[in-house]
């Protein structure tokens, strides 16, 4: 069954959040109280509605209590955010509710209303560029928790020709590889010579191949520090 989401405040924050949602297969409603950002929404979203988010009467219309969660995307009429939140939450029982914050005072008043989660845009966006900073090592870096991270690692060359155990990623940095990714010769139905990757959940006696794609996780701290070191190798 495809998930199904509502997104109340169609700004660059709340398109942006559409579209990825329609292009990863979901049900988005998307609702703004102007005609004009419902217009820009286009194809983006099935179901683009012009409405008021704190009416409780209108959201209900929408059967909205039936969605996966509801993103309350507004950033600049905190009041209004704050009002559709209650709307949602309190009167309506959505089950989970979003809400984007512009200060950390925001935050806590929407989290005491009832709201599920908070996000900080600006703040996360800042966090995430300094680890990339710092850790430009990595390809990808995903956070999973608080201060943890899945990171894609191209394997240096020091890696090379060494078995997985030998590395001591685990002992050193309390750090675990729990994929590489590699790329092989392949053939096609018409014999043409090419290359696919594949997936492989690595034994402690593997060999690394220069170039391997390794998927590591770990604390950011430590994944710092392995990217401070290889580099300085």
């Amino acid at each position: 069954m495809r998930k199904r989401f509502a997104v109340i405040g169609l700004g660059v924050f709340g398109r942006t959040l559409t579209k990825t949602l329609t292009q990863l297969g979901a049900e988005v409603i998307a609702i703004d109280n102007t005609q004009e950002s419902i217009e820009e929404i286009g194809d983006d979203a099935l179901f683009p509605v012009q409405m008021d988010g704190t009416d409780q009467e209108a959201l209900e219309a929408q059967d909205i209590k039936d969605v996966d969660a509801a993103i309350v995307a507004m950033g600049d009429n905190f009041e209004e955010a704050l009002l559709t939140v209650v709307t949602l939450k309190q009167k309506i029982g959505v089950p989970k509710v979003i809400a984007r914050a512009r200060t950390s005072i925001r935050k806590e008043i929407l989290e005491q209303v009832g709201c599920d989660r908070v996000v900080l845009p600006e703040e996360e966006m800042a966090h995430n560029l300094g680890k990339e900073l710092i850790s430009g090592l990595f390809v990808e870096q995903i956070e999973i928790s608080k201060n943890y991270s899945i990171a894609h690692l191209v394997a240096p060359e020091e890696f090379a020709g060494k078995q997985i155990v030998e590395l001591q990623l685990r002992e050193t940095y309390d750090i675990n590889i729990v994929a590489v990714k590699r790329k092989v010769p392949h053939h096609t139905l018409l014999g043409k010579e090419t290359e696919k990757t594949i997936v492989m959940v690595p034994k402690p006696d593997d060999t690394i191949v220069q170039n391997d794609l390794l998927v590591v996780f770990g604390h950011d701290k430590n994944l710092g520090r392995l990217a401070s070191i290889v580099k300085k190798d």
